[in-house]
């Protein structure tokens, strides 16, 4: 008797713990998944790499989201300068602890224009940024249609850097970007939940964005040519 309460506890214990689980699940999204998020900004504006480009790292399938074939060269690139300013970190993780100073000893060194440098890498992976930035802002704005949301954020941010070709890549691409009502549901089931961490994931977002945009500006390395 003592043996069938005891199973029959157990059996009941761990229903409640699903359902315990679903629920917690349930109001989970894109954002509240990420293991790693931009860190607040010290007084000193200096920027951790290695949480950074963790952070970087956890938006890439974000792109998947908007759509994993008309986005996949986005996604390909910021993937290729996230990998190129990690192979430069773990040269000295100690030296490069700290983002700028990655930008600064290639400053130094008169080498921010070589192939594959980290400056040129950190440029385009904060451009990146700057789409994602104003897109997500966008969409906060209530937009209804995306399309006209990624429009936006492309003209505001990447298009001046690109020449006709890559443009009329963005321009094939944005045409793919989902419906609202189904990418608010890829992100998470419950749209306030997502609306509410969105703003919260923006903030943090344009935080970090504006300390490296600040310091490329200082040291001159805003590199205007297109691509």
């Amino acid at each position: 008797m003592n043996e069938f309460f005891i199973i029959s506890f157990v059996i009941s214990l761990k229903a409640d713990v699903n359902k315990i689980c679903n629920k917690i699940c349930n109001k989970m999204t894109f954002f509240s998944k990420a293991k790693y998020r931009f860190q607040p900004i010290s007084e000193d504006k200096r920027i951790e790499t290695y949480p950074f480009l963790q952070a970087c790292q956890e938006i890439v399938p974000f792109f998947d989201i908007l759509g994993p074939t008309a986005f996949a060269p986005v996604k390909s690139d910021i993937n290729g300068n996230i990998e190129k300013l990690t192979k430069k970190y773990k040269e000295d993780t100690e030296k490069y602890k700290i983002l700028q100073d990655i930008i600064q000893s290639e400053v130094d060194a008169g080498t921010t224009k070589a192939k594959n440098s980290a400056t040129d890498a950190l440029l385009w992976l904060k451009r990146a940024l700057s789409f994602i930035l104003v897109f997500l802002q966008q969409v906060l704005t209530g937009e209804e249609d995306l399309t006209k949301c990624a429009k936006k954020a492309y003209e505001g941010t990447l298009k001046k850097y690109h020449g006709w070709m890559v443009q009329s890549i963005f321009s094939l691409a944005m045409k793919a970007v989902p419906y609202r009502k189904d990418f608010m549901q890829k992100l998470g089931q419950d749209e306030s939940v997502v609306l509410a961490e969105m703003a919260e994931f923006v903030n943090e977002l344009k935080t970090t964005f504006d300390v490296i945009t600040d310091f490329y500006e200082q040291t001159g390395q805003d590199d205007q040519r297109k691509v």
